[in-house]
């Protein structure tokens, strides 16, 4: 080959080198400026955030402390994110149907679910066919914070937990105690009260406190630790005796703890909280967490959740968190205490 065909050559590779750069290069411009764009479009979806009603699954009965605290703050929180808030009861299998549902849903902030303590309960309680809630969904705050009030039906005749007990002992086998369900909190809650009283008693779950509500007021079941009674005292239809905290509840201060009496030591809160799919963006759950911690702050919210017995809760991630994590240990140490045992 002559030196004008080596030069040729030479020419036409430089060309074709040069055509293969232009297009790596067009084609690294595309994809770059192709994300940059999407990127860009998720930032405005999370800025504009919410733009469309957002829907919030209650996994239990309405008229429950989950469905009823939910509602409290409801309202308030649709006047800060200028898009309204849809309460769908879905019940079942002591919340997970409805865990479940929201675990599986679009993790864009549009559907959200109000778990409780009786997820956690049950988490430990029924480890093979529950809804890990730790893992499976995202924390945006908790809500309310409850306390289990041991309750019992008028026909009973019956005002204090020591009269209950009294009665029990001399009524073996005639006491049974209602549940939102088989691993819920006040399911754990009444197996205690029989261990610890040694009462033969009947567990009758339900698929939330207020079916179960009716049941004791009608005296077709005689008694249930309750984490939203304050309603159905009110209103008659259950006689509270006791309730689980500490000290005296201030929404129900002239209820004793029974921790001073036939549970000696004993006490724990419940509590309402909400949360996301996991994945949910970090910028979407700030946005909701954001309303609800102003909406807790409202005194009406705060008078309105005050009027059901319960306490308002902070709101933050952070706070329902960490009520999830030490709610597991304190489970597992009462079911390892107890040795109690739970269908699957």
């Amino acid at each position: 080959m002559g030196i004008a065909g080596i030069i040729a050559l030479e020419s036409q590779t430089r060309c074709k080198f040069m055509e293969v750069t232009v297009m790596r290069l067009r084609t690294s411009i595309f994809f770059f400026l192709a994300l940059m764009l999407s990127s860009l479009a998720v930032k405005a979806q999370q800025a504009a955030f919410p733009n469309k009603p957002i829907r919030v699954i209650v996994p239990t009965a309405s008229g429950g402390a989950s469905d009823l605290c939910m509602r409290a703050v409801a309202q308030a929180m649709q006047a800060r994110l200028g898009q309204p808030l849809v309460i769908v009861n879905v019940t079942g299998a002591t919340g997970n149907i409805g865990l479940n549902q929201v675990a599986s849903a679009e993790p864009d902030g549009y559907t959200l679910v109000v778990p409780s303590s009786a997820g956690t309960a049950n988490q430990v309680s029924r480890p093979k066919t529950s809804f890990d809630i730790e893992n499976g969904l995202k924390p945006i705050g908790k809500i309310c914070i409850a306390t289990f009030t041991l309750v019992v039906s008028p026909n009973l005749g019956i005002n204090t937990a020591e009269e209950l007990v009294r009665y029990g002992k001399a009524n073996p086998g005639k006491l049974s105690f209602g549940s939102q369900g088989y691993g819920s909190g006040n399911h754990l809650a009444g197996e205690m009260f029989a261990a610890a009283t040694g009462i033969d008693m009947l567990h009758i779950p339900f698929r939330g406190e207020a079916p179960a509500a009716i049941e004791i007021g009608a005296g077709r079941v005689q008694m249930m630790f309750m984490a939203g009674a304050k309603p159905f005292i009110d209103g008659k239809l259950v006689v509270g005796l006791a309730t689980t905290n500490k000290e005296p509840w201030p929404p129900m201060p002239n209820l004793q703890p029974i921790g001073k009496s036939v549970l000696p030591g004993f006490s724990y809160n419940g509590w309402n909280g909400l949360m996301a799919p996991p994945g949910t963006p970090d910028a979407v759950v700030r946005r909701l967490s954001r309303a609800l911690v102003e909406s807790l702050q409202d005194e009406k919210v705060r008078s309105l959740i005050q009027s059901m017995g319960n306490m308002p809760g902070a709101g933050t991630p952070d706070e329902l968190a960490e009520q999830v994590r030490s709610d597991l240990v304190m489970f597992k140490n009462i079911v390892k205490e107890r040795n109690l045992t739970f269908p699957d």
